[in-house]
């Protein structure tokens, strides 16, 4: 007798593509010269030539269409999925010889065609979450990254669109697996010493009755996942773990300015990520070094309370959480930066943001400009005197500015006096109406 589970299965299709794009879009595409600068062969120097690399051509996303029919050999089953994945993680996104600007365009269009494949499919199992997870970290990562590009490189309105749906999709399947009671290993498994262990890549749903093709693409995958091991690159992972400088006099967005897809377990190399400063008078938390060792369920809470910085029902779903992912280190720190964050205490939000691993101090990234404007209009008001001069230095730690001169750029922004060595204070002279620099 049927279960549930397999009716369910029976109504989604099972792809049956062996390669990162359908044979029929690589002919069409090789015909109406749509091939992307990122798909053309590159010689053993790395540089492009004039001909098309048919192995290195991605699925591209497409809407769907009324009337149009889906087939089996143009979708893509979860080994080659996961294949595609650590092909733009590990390969694309550390091409030189190109734009970033056409490296995100290009990851970008192929991740949501990952997601599109994976929709069809009806796959909501532990490697789907870990897709999606991939996907928010490129996400997180590209927005700092990319930020102050020009709207025609990099749209930050959509790219945070992608981050969130992709992101909320990644908590409600959590959630979903909650409520089920299923993969508790997965839940409790942790993200250190080996973030690439083969069997996190293992689908454990398999299906007694799985085609034979789909067996064979599982094959391949394997066999790709060991040679990617043994010839390193980044793990799709891509959060950092290193221990950064927490005695350094350079503001938070220092940590982040040098950030780059490295060739190391952390996602980010060690000498490319630059420290950051920790206020005098810091907290405890701000005392211990930078949180590592956490789960996926805790970095996917994390990130979701970050991206959503100060929303209470985002707030009031971290609440409900379980204990030990509620109580975790990395979740209790984003929890209390939010907290901060709605009783105005900006200080303690930038203190505790200074032990956030790099990928999160890139969800946060967005939201600093924000606490900056708040805590300097508290500050025209608190220092309102024309005898008083509050020292740049001392300021320019406190609000985590990466330098001085651009304390004195943020301040005279908001009309603000700025003399040789310090910012004096005046709540007539904040302009409430300006936009945020």
């Amino acid at each position: 007798m049927a279960t549930d589970r397999d009716k369910d299965k029976s109504q989604f299709m099972v792809g049956t593509c062996l390669g990162m794009c359908p044979y029929a879009e690589v002919r069409l595409r090789q015909r109406e010269r749509l091939i992307h600068p990122l798909e053309m062969a590159v010689n053993s120097n790395g540089n492009q030539l004039n001909y098309v690399q048919p192995r290195a051509m991605v699925k591209e996303f497409s809407r769907s269409a009324a009337g149009t029919e889906i087939k089996a050999s143009d979708i893509r089953p979860v080994p080659v999925l996961v294949k595609t994945m650590k092909y733009l993680l590990t390969t694309v996104c550390l091409r030189e010889d190109v734009s970033w600007a056409l490296v995100y365009q290009f990851v970008s269009d192929r991740l949501r065609a990952i997601q599109q494949d994976l929709c069809v499919q009806g796959i909501k199992n532990t490697t789907c979450i870990h897709l999606y997870q991939a996907a928010v970290r490129f996400y997180a990562y590209a927005h700092y990254r990319t930020c102050e590009h020009d709207l025609c490189d990099f749209d930050p309105y959509l790219n945070k669109k992608h981050l969130t749906e992709t992101l909320t999709l990644v908590v409600a399947l959590f959630h979903e697996q909650d409520c089920q009671n299923k993969d508790t290993s997965f839940v409790d498994s942790r993200l250190f010493p080996d973030c690439c262990d083969e069997e996190i890549w293992n689908d454990s749903n398999d299906d007694t009755s799985e085609s034979k093709i789909v067996q064979d693409a599982r094959t391949t995958e394997k066999k790709f996942h060991r040679r990617t091991r043994k010839e390193g690159g980044i793990s799709l992972r891509m959060s950092g773990d290193s221990c950064l400088d927490q005695n350094s006099s350079t503001g938070v967005t220092n940590s982040l300015r040098e950030l780059s897809l490295a060739n190391n377990s952390g996602g980010f190399a060690d000498s490319e990520i630059s420290s950051f400063s920790v206020p005098t008078g810091r907290t405890k938390e701000c005392e211990n070094k930078v949180i590592s060792g956490y789960t996926f369920r805790e970095e996917a809470e994390a990130l979701y309370l970050l991206v959503n910085f100060g929303n209470e029902e985002v707030l009031m779903h971290a609440f409900q959480l379980q204990k030990k992912i509620r109580c975790s280190r990395l979740v209790s720190v984003a929890i209390k930066m939010n907290i901060a964050w709605l009783s105005c205490n900006y200080y303690r939000v930038l203190c505790l943001s200074s032990i956030l691993p790099p990928l999160f101090l890139c969800a946060f990234h967005p939201h600093l400009t924000m606490i900056q404007r708040k805590a300097l209009s508290i500050l025209s008001i608190a220092h309102n005197s024309k005898g008083l001069v509050y020292k740049q230095e001392d300021l320019a730690a406190v609000l985590c500015f990466p330098s001085v001169q651009e304390l004195n750029d943020a301040c005279r922004h908001y009309g603000f006096t700025v003399l040789g060595g310090g910012i004096i204070f005046n709540k007539a002279a904040f302009n409430w109406n300006i936009s945020m620099g």
